[in-house]
């Protein structure tokens, strides 16, 4: 058994700086910790965050019959911009 803790760590990059506390309350809702605030461009920053590593399940097959799989909106959001960027590249 490992006696130590182990941390699990997270990173946002360019939040404005007027949205760092809704993005501190909201992680910090998950268990998140604050451990660090960098300067970004313009008027943006980088928040650095960690927590307790959670075990998580080892297979997403082990879900219970009917639980829909977690998506996540952001993600959604990302990949549809990456494929829109990649589209445009092939225009030009």
């Amino acid at each position: 058994m490992n006696a130590h803790q182990q941390w699990e760590g997270k990173m946002l990059p360019g939040v404005w700086k007027k949205s760092v506390n809704v993005e501190i309350e909201k992680l910090g809702a998950e268990g998140w910790e604050l451990v660090a605030v960098l300067p970004g461009k313009e008027d943006r920053r980088e928040l650095y965050f960690k927590r307790p590593k959670l075990e998580r399940p080892e297979a997403a097959d082990d879900a219970q019959p009917g639980q829909k799989k977690q998506t996540f909106k952001f993600a959604d959001d990302l990949r549809s911009a990456f494929r829109e960027g990649l589209e445009g590249d092939e225009r030009d």
